[in-house]
């Protein structure tokens, strides 16, 4: 019977999560999808000034996500969204959008175990200097921990890796590139990782879980694949001063003997099946003309900036937000049919108290609160200690019998047992 009642309350908490979180889901999505039209815009007008600044305008879509219990749904023309979610959201739409989403997240999980066994059967190899010329400060002893892996297939150079970082290099191309070539290549690969453009798709990837039913996410994704790699090219020239032309036949001469590369949250150095990226890099590289020390520049400002916006953005989001739960101090009463009666009145308060899961009852009080609301019936139903999650979601507490006639007989309908228990931490914490 124990068992039974603790499969009950598990299946009403995972009912409740499912329209819970669904809800939250939409609301950060709906956000979402506001801000990409407006980083759209944006995008066209930070391109056109430098790639490098661009990559990092994405990553205003992270504190998005947290907005799923922004006071802003409760506001003016807000509430409508809350009002048609409550109304029309149903418990198996969320299993079907979390079971999406769970098997994009497994087949994100299972490709790259499959990555990194493949990395561990690798031969190794070590450009000594290539890594010396970036080899300085904390970037410098970052990028001391990256392996350069020579690959027997035919893709194209890749980087990724957030804790390790990695290079992977066709072993058969590689042998047949001059030291200028090899040189090239590698320094734009660990410019990628260098610049936390692994982490950037990282995120991008995550998010297209999060929001996998919206088609802008999907733009946004091709557009920082896009970014990153205008920024990796302005940066390699400038650093190993290798002339804009002779980066461009580097990149037509890597795109003719590699195959396109199909590993997620990768940065890969030439993509075969996309032509059209192929030649707004090469356009975009013909156009700018910045040395090294301004990219630089560039980079940390944009970083400082970066950084700076998305503390803000945070601590905005988490002011303007409702917290977790809340466990209401609020006293209901209701009547026999379930109607209200009155909630934490003076009269309320005078005639009842709480102190910890047991309710107290004033007697005098509690007789003289009957007559002012001219309460009938044999029982009255007091609750307390409700947890509440967002204005209109909540549940848990206590709910007690009062026996109108005699205000010692009580009778918790609410019986203190694991199974309760258990369903109201879930509550609080999911």
């Amino acid at each position: 019977m124990v068992i039974e009642n603790i499969l009950t309350a598990a299946g009403n908490t995972v009912r409740f999560a499912s329209v819970y979180w669904f809800s939250k889901c939409m609301k950060t999505l709906l956000c979402g999808l506001c801000v990409m039209m407006v980083l759209l815009l944006v995008h066209r007008i930070l391109k056109k000034k430098s790639a490098v600044v661009s990559c990092y305008l994405w990553l205003t879509l992270l504190p998005v996500t947290f907005m799923g219990m922004s006071r802003l749904f409760y506001q003016r023309y807000f509430a409508y969204v809350t009002v048609y979610l409550a109304k029309y959201v149903k418990a198996w739409h969320g299993y079907v959008y979390f079971g999406v989403m769970v098997l994009l997240l497994a087949a994100f999980i299972i490709r790259n175990a499959r990555l990194q066994n493949r990395l561990k059967a690798m031969p190794q190899i070590y450009d000594a200097n290539v890594i010396k010329n970036f080899a300085h400060g904390m970037a410098g002893r970052y990028l001391g921990r990256v392996r350069i892996y020579c690959s027997d297939t035919q893709e194209s150079p890749f980087s990724g890796g957030i804790l390790k970082p990695y290079v992977v290099v066709p072993k058969k191309t590689w042998e047949q590139l001059d030291e200028n070539s090899r040189n090239v290549i590698l320094s734009h690969e660990l410019t990628h990782i260098r610049s936390g453009h692994i982490m950037l798709l990282t995120v991008m990837k995550l998010l297209t879980f999060l929001w996998w039913i919206n088609p802008l996410v999907y733009v946004c994704q091709g557009l920082l694949r896009e970014d990153i790699e205008l920024a990796c090219d302005e940066c390699t020239i400038a650093h190993t001063g290798i002339t804009r032309q002779g980066y461009g036949f580097v990149l037509l001469g890597m795109i003719t003997q590699v195959g396109s590369n199909t590993h997620i949250a990768v940065a890969s150095f030439t993509d075969k099946g996309d032509f059209g990226r192929l030649k707004r890099r090469i356009t975009h590289i013909g156009k700018r003309h910045t040395d090294s020390a301004g990219l630089l520049r560039q980079m940390r400002v944009c970083g400082a900036f970066t950084a700076a916006f998305l503390a803000a953005a945070f601590v905005l989001v988490g002011m303007t937000s409702y917290p977790r739960y809340t466990v209401l101090d609020e006293i209901y009463v209701y009547g026999e049919d379930l109607q209200l009666i009155a909630c934490d009145t003076q009269a309320v308060r005078d005639a009842f108290w709480a102190e910890g899961r047991t309710l107290h009852v004033e007697d005098g009080a509690f007789q003289r609160f009957l007559v002012q609301e001219d309460v009938t019936g044999d029982y009255v139903y007091v609750t307390f200690g409700t947890v509440m999650k967002l204005p209109g979601m909540g549940g848990g507490g206590e709910v007690v019998m009062v026996n109108v006639a005699d205000s010692t007989d009580t009778w918790y309908v609410s019986a203190d047992t694991i199974e309760n228990r258990v369903m109201e931490t879930l509550l609080k914490w999911m």
